[in-house]
């Protein structure tokens, strides 16, 4: 059996957890229970660990963390989830409704994420030499599915784009926390908690304000509401770029707005499918990409255009995470775009590939010149 770390359980007694081997989710997650904040059950599974898994070593040692975190119920969903020491967003897989049978394979598919050219491409961009490990964290999965109180979303303790403080975030009815994450649904905004949900709104905004006192510095947190009961499964901690001023000149044309996702201007040529995009950034041309959505395996192409549009997706979704951390402007849920083969729809204009745009993330706005020289 490979020497590595043992399996942890995630708990306000328990010894600090290290990011350099337990990694920066778990340890996000110790902090908020020692706090005595609501977080799922869960244990890590150290970064050499997680790797040695797949060789059939520790999965005595993972039965018995699995057994008893569900309390034997075979039946019991679980999450899987990446946490390596730094935050690369959308780079490593995530499992969702994993049955403790299946969990060694799914741990497996995590720690093996760190392979590949999606995570190599993420990694260089965001000024990495090398893609670094994970560890993996298996948590008690909150049905947010279920029932007329029950959603996902995601919340920051002041404007992630623009740094204006209070609270602000997406929220969805009935959903799990990957869809609103991955931007492929229509969100609310925070206040939809309030009627049907208030106690759990209510604390929410005053978590989010406690915890950025306490960090001195903005943090998000990932949460599900399951019948009206707040959980937390995720804390960062942020910094909002500084800019400086945003602002179109005179000959430019507003076409359309949407909700800023990534601060700065961004100009290129207009292209909708992936490998085209990526072709037009090979050959060293500026590259405004719109999508309906994104995925993860789209993220090698984000972080290498002049500017990313999405036709649905909120400021805590993964397109707005990865270009913020790539400083790629970004407009998400742009009003009325419409995605075809060859063009997009903007207001009142069709747009065809190869046409130039500019995108204004930190006001939201998307508009149209003369080509450049």
């Amino acid at each position: 059996m490979v020497a590595a770390d043992p399996i942890v359980s995630i708990r306000a007694d328990a010894p600090d957890l290290d990011p350099a081997r337990h990694g920066a989710k778990a340890c996000g997650l110790q902090e908020l229970i020692r706090r005595g904040l609501p977080v799922p059950p869960a244990f890590v599974i150290p970064m050499a660990t997680a790797a040695a898994i797949n060789d059939g070593d520790h999965h005595d040692e993972l039965r018995a963390a699995v057994d008893d975190l569900t309390g034997g119920d075979s039946e019991r969903r679980l999450a899987v989830r990446s946490g390596a020491e730094v935050s690369l967003p959308g780079a490593f897989e995530t499992m969702l409704d994993v049955l403790p049978e299946a969990t060694a394979s799914a741990i497996t598919a995590v720690a093996q994420s760190t392979k590949g050219l999606r995570v190599m491409t993420i990694a260089a961009s965001l000024g990495y030499d090398e893609v670094p490990p994970t560890a993996v964290v298996v948590q008690l999965q909150v049905d947010s599915t279920g029932g007329a109180h029950s959603g996902a979303g995601a919340a920051a303790s002041c404007n992630p784009v623009t740094g204006e403080p209070g609270a602000v975030g997406s929220f969805v009815w009935g959903i799990r926390g990957d869809a609103v994450m991955a931007g492929t649904v229509p969100v609310l905004a925070l206040t939809a908690l309030d009627d049907r949900c208030p106690e759990a709104a209510a604390q929410l905004q005053r978590d989010l304000i406690e915890l950025e006192g306490l960090f001195r510095q903005p943090v998000e947190l990932e949460f599900a509401v399951a019948d009206g009961e707040l959980w937390y499964l995720q804390l960062q901690l942020f910094e909002v770029a500084d800019t400086g001023v945003s602002d179109f000149d005179d000959n430019v044309v507003v076409l359309a707005e949407g909700h800023p996702g990534s601060a700065g201007i961004g100009e290129g040529y207009l292209h909708v499918d992936i490998d085209a995009a990526l072709d037009a950034v090979e050959q060293g041309q500026p590259v405004v990409l719109a999508l309906q959505w994104t995925s993860p395996s789209d993220a090698s192409a984000m972080v290498r255009s002049a500017a990313v549009l999405t036709k649905v997706g909120g400021r805590e979704s993964h397109a707005a995470v990865v270009t913020r951390s790539a400083n790629v402007p970004a407009v998400l849920s742009v009003q009325g775009m419409e995605i075809g083969p060859d063009h997009v729809v903007l207001g009142d204009e069709r747009i065809e590939v190869g046409e130039w745009l500019i995108v204004d993330g930190t006001t939201g706005r998307v508009a149209r010149r003369g080509q450049p020289d």
